[in-house]
C-alpha cells in the first residue's frame, strides 16, 4: 500500500519538489485490513491519474512499512 507520493522535476541537473494532485486523503487505520488495502489502491490510482506529467517529472511513492501499523512501538 502507498502511504503518500511526492513529485519531483529534474531541470538542468537539479531536482525540485513540485505540487502533486492536491488530493488530501488519509486512511482510517481502525478499518479492517481488506478495507485499508482497497482504499489505498483506489486513492493511489486516482492520484496517479491526476499526477503531473512530463519527461523530467518522476514520482517517489512511500510504501507502507510494518512500523506504520504499530504506532505505539
Amino acid at each position: 500500500m502507498i502511504l503518500y507520493s511526492q513529485f519531483w522535476r529534474v531541470d538542468a541537473s537539479r531536482t525540485y519538489g513540485i505540487s502533486g494532485t492536491a488530493l488530501d486523503w488519509e486512511l482510517d487505520w481502525t478499518a479492517p485490513r481488506e478495507h485499508l488495502v482497497e482504499e489505498s489502491r483506489t486513492w493511489s490510482l486516482l492520484e496517479a491519474s491526476e499526477a503531473p506529467a512530463g519527461d523530467n517529472v518522476f514520482v517517489a511513492p512511500t510504501w507502507i512499512d510494518r512500523t506504520d501499523l504499530y504506532l505505539e512501538r
